[in-house]
């Protein structure tokens, strides 16, 4: 048994989230829903200039630090680089189809849209694990970090993380492809040999995109706070978790409070990161979910398709919230903004607010 679905990233309301493949006369007496189409193409096009945007600015101020050599910095270039994927390759390809109203593309480039699409959502989700994860080794676990050395490590997090958002995207490929619906009629559906093998794809798509590094993020988090907590309030001289060092050697010292207070701000920019990712792909996965698992899901209507559209504002935010947090970057974004040359930039501040001393 062969099921086709509609399985777009931004469903409009003509083009369900998840449904069987009309065909026949269903095909040509599908309608759009003309003011709701228009408000769809507007609300993409807002979201897609200002990722580009925001990614773009930020990206070309750390290009223009990387000689510094701050893990911090090397991960968010990645997430821009991850969020600009997901513009480019999600938002802007979903803005065509949307406008057009079917797939403009042979058969190569339907699978190739479908390939990047999930890809841009796996690099952003995995990024940020890979981040949180990092600061939790650096606190958590600082003289093992040491030893390890910094560079080392956390280039070792942001190829795992590209690795397996290549990899994990691979299934796009093989599950959608260019149908032919009704004679003359094409459009780019995901088809299934199982009548469960929808309900099997969106709920693993939930879990790897969402669910699991989202768990990931509130463990490494949780320990984060608890060692922040102890070493700021507490003031104990407790060493590393046992997990992390079996020897329980005794913590680096800390230079008057300082490495502390960088360790508090590179955790709060973090944890709102996360907070905002949490709060912009809750309902996508929430309402994908539903129209895979509900029978006779609301898949047709206004809010369902605008929690859908909401989700890629996450790719607008994440440029400026570490904007906001960064004493460097913030200062040559000001400048970069104003169009002042590259020579007034010498008087930005070297000493990043969130470079920890355990991580360099």
């Amino acid at each position: 048994m062969s099921v086709s679905v509609i399985t777009d990233t931004y469903p409009s309301i003509d083009r369900p989230v998840f449904s069987e493949a009309p065909t026949g006369a269903n095909v040509t007496e599908w309608e759009r829903d003309a003011l709701l189409a228009v408000a769809e193409v507007v609300v993409l096009a807002v979201i897609l200039v200002m990722a580009l945007l925001g990614n773009g600015l930020v990206l070309v101020v750390l290009l223009r630090r990387r000689r510094h050599h701050n893990p911090l910095h090397q991960f968010m270039l990645n997430l821009c680089v991850a969020d600009l994927v997901v513009a480019l390759f999600q938002v802007l390809p979903q803005l065509v189809w949307d406008a057009k109203g079917r797939f403009p593309g042979p058969d190569f480039l339907c699978r190739l849209v479908k390939y990047l699409q999930v890809l841009g959502m796996f690099a952003s989700s995995y990024m940020i694990v890979a981040m949180t994860v990092d600061r939790h080794y650096a606190i958590c676990c600082p003289l093992q970090a040491h030893r390890s050395g910094a560079t080392k490590r956390w280039n070792s997090f942001i190829v795992l993380a590209w690795v397996l958002s290549l990899l994990l995207s691979l299934p796009q490929v093989f599950i959608f492809s260019r149908s032919e619906l009704a004679p003359g009629v094409y459009e780019c559906w995901g088809n299934f040999a199982e009548s469960w093998g929808l309900k099997a794809y969106v709920t693993w798509m939930t879990v790897a995109i969402f669910i699991l590094p989202v768990l990931i993020i509130t463990i490494c988090q949780v320990r984060i706070f608890k060692e922040i907590h102890n070493n700021l309030y507490l003031k104990s001289d407790r060493p590393p978790s046992a997990a992390c060092s079996p020897h329980r050697p005794k913590l680096p010292p800390v230079r008057g409070g300082e490495v502390t207070a960088a360790m508090s701000k590179t955790v709060r920019m973090t944890l709102v990161i996360v907070l905002v990712y949490s709060l912009c792909w809750a309902p996508f996965f929430s309402v994908q979910l539903w129209a895979a698992w509900d029978p006779d899901p609301p898949q047709n209507g206004v809010a369902f398709t605008l929690l859908m559209l909401l989700a890629s504002l996450n790719s607008c935010t994440n440029p400026w919230i570490y904007s906001a947090f960064s004493s460097s970057v913030s200062p040559e974004l000001r400048l970069l903004l104003h169009c002042q040359p590259h020579s007034r930039r010498r008087a930005s501040v070297t000493n990043d607010s969130t470079i920890t001393h355990t991580s360099n």
